[in-house]
C-alpha cells in the first residue's frame, strides 16, 4: 500500500530542514535559485514571505511558477530525505499570516517586529503543488534495499 502524504507532513518536513531552495524563472528568461524558508501553514495553505524590493518578488509577479527543493543531510546519508515540489505563487494580503511570520521567524522578526504593515512586507502561498519525497538511498544505480523509503507522490 502507497504512504500518504499530508500537507502537514510537508509543513513539518520543511520546518525540520530550516532552509529549502526556490527556483524561479529570472527576469531574464534564465533560471534563478536562493535560499527561502518555508514559514506557516494556515488555511491548508504553505506560506511563504519576501520583500517587494527583491528581484525574487519581480520574477514570482512575472511568473509564478516555481520548484522548491529542500534537504537535511543526516549522518547516514543513504537516510537523508528529500522533498521537491512544483507549484503556482499567490500574494495575497493577510495581515493575520504576516503577524504569523513575524512570531514564528526571528529574521523576520528582526526586519519587520516594527512594521508589521509595511506594504513592503509580501506575504504567499503556493498552489497547485505537485512533487516529491523520498531519500537519497533511493536513486538509479543503487541495489534496492527494504530499508530505504520509497519515492511517494503527492499532489494539493
Amino acid at each position: 500500500m502507497e504512504q500518504e502524504i499530508t500537507l502537514r507532513d510537508v509543513a513539518n518536513y520543511l520546518d525540520n530542514v530550516g532552509i529549502q531552495f526556490l527556483a524561479t524563472i529570472g527576469l531574464d528568461g534564465k533560471p534563478k535559485v536562493r535560499p527561502m524558508q518555508y514559514m506557516v501553514l494556515e488555511d491548508g495553505k504553505l506560506w511563504f514571505c519576501t520583500n517587494s524590493k527583491k528581484e525574487v518578488y519581480a520574477e514570482l509577479q512575472a511568473n509564478p511558477c516555481i520548484e522548491l527543493c529542500g534537504c537535511k543531510l543526516e549522518k547516514n546519508e543513504m537516510q537523508t530525505p528529500w522533498i521537491r515540489f512544483s507549484a503556482e505563487v499567490m500574494f495575497e494580503e493577510r495581515q493575520d499570516i504576516r503577524d504569523a511570520i513575524i512570531e514564528k521567524s526571528a529574521i523576520v522578526n528582526a526586519l519587520y517586529k516594527n512594521m508589521r504593515d509595511n506594504p513592503i512586507f509580501k506575504v504567499f502561498y503556493l498552489k497547485n503543488i505537485d512533487g516529491w519525497m523520498t531519500n537519497l538511498g533511493h536513486v538509479k544505480g543503487l541495489e534496492n534495499s527494504n530499508e530505504f523509503a520509497k519515492p511517494i507522490h503527492f499532489k494539493f
